[in-house]
């Protein structure tokens, strides 16, 4: 039995090879793409963060969106026209987080 786990962790993984040259292959992502890559990661958890809602605490979408806000206005003045968000449009998103922080922090500090 020994013998045929020092057989698998010996030998490499199929698609390794595949992996590398897919990964060089790649142009680098632009500044305004990292940052719209980081916006979209702020938007999936903000989305996570609705959907919870009743479960979790508003801070946390309060946080989230802000940092959506925040991170998408970057990626929108590095030149970002066109997001991974399911609303497409940089401006958009941004005006839909604002709604949802806004909303959010009435619900916290005056309700």
């Amino acid at each position: 039995m020994s013998s045929l786990t020092d057989a698998a962790a010996s030998a490499p993984a199929p698609s390794s090879d595949a992996t590398r040259a897919w990964l060089a292959a790649r142009p680098p992502l632009t500044r305004a793409q990292k940052y719209d890559r980081l916006a979209f990661t702020f938007c999936k958890m903000g989305t996570v963060g609705l959907i919870a809602w009743l479960l979790s605490p508003p801070l946390f979408v309060l946080v989230v969106a802000v940092a959506a806000i925040l991170l998408y206005g970057r990626a929108l003045a590095l030149g970002i026209t066109r997001s991974q968000c399911v609303l497409r449009r940089p401006l958009l998103i941004m005006s839909f987080w604002t709604a949802v922080a806004a909303a959010d922090a009435t619900w916290l500090f005056l309700l």
